[in-house]
C-alpha cells in the first residue's frame, strides 16, 4: 500500500535526508502526511527536533488578492497545483465567486 511506512523507517529517512521533499519522495508520502507523522513522533518523544527538517512547514498563502486591474495568485499557490506559469484561463463568474477554467 503506497504511503505506508513504519515509524522506524521514517525516522531513518529523516536522519538521512533532513529535507521534507526528499523524505516524502523516498517514503512515497505527501507533505501533509509527513507533517502529521512528524507531529506524532515528536509527541511520542521519538523525534527531538523537527525544526531540523527543512521545508517541513512551507508557508502557503491561501489568499488570492485583487487590485484595480488584476487578480493576484501567489507563486506558492500555483506551485502546489497542476498549473504552470503562462497557462491561459477562461474567466467566468457567478454571484459569489470568480471561476478560472484552464484553456487547453
Amino acid at each position: 500500500m503506497p504511503g505506508k511506512i513504519s515509524d522506524k523507517r521514517l525516522l531513518e529517512l529523516i536522519s538521512q535526508y533532513r529535507d521534507a521533499d526528499k523524505i516524502c519522495q523516498a517514503a512515497g508520502i505527501k507533505l501533509n502526511t509527513l507533517q502529521n507523522r512528524v507531529a506524532k513522533l515528536t509527541y511520542l518523544k521519538k523525534l527531538d527536533d523537527p525544526s531540523q527538517i527543512s521545508g517541513l512547514y512551507k508557508p502557503i498563502s491561501k489568499t488570492v488578492r485583487l487590485n484595480k486591474n488584476s487578480i493576484i495568485i501567489t507563486r506558492a499557490r500555483i506551485d502546489n497545483s497542476n498549473f504552470k506559469t503562462g497557462d491561459e484561463f477562461e474567466v467566468t463568474y457567478d454571484d459569489r465567486r470568480i471561476i478560472l477554467t484552464k484553456v487547453n
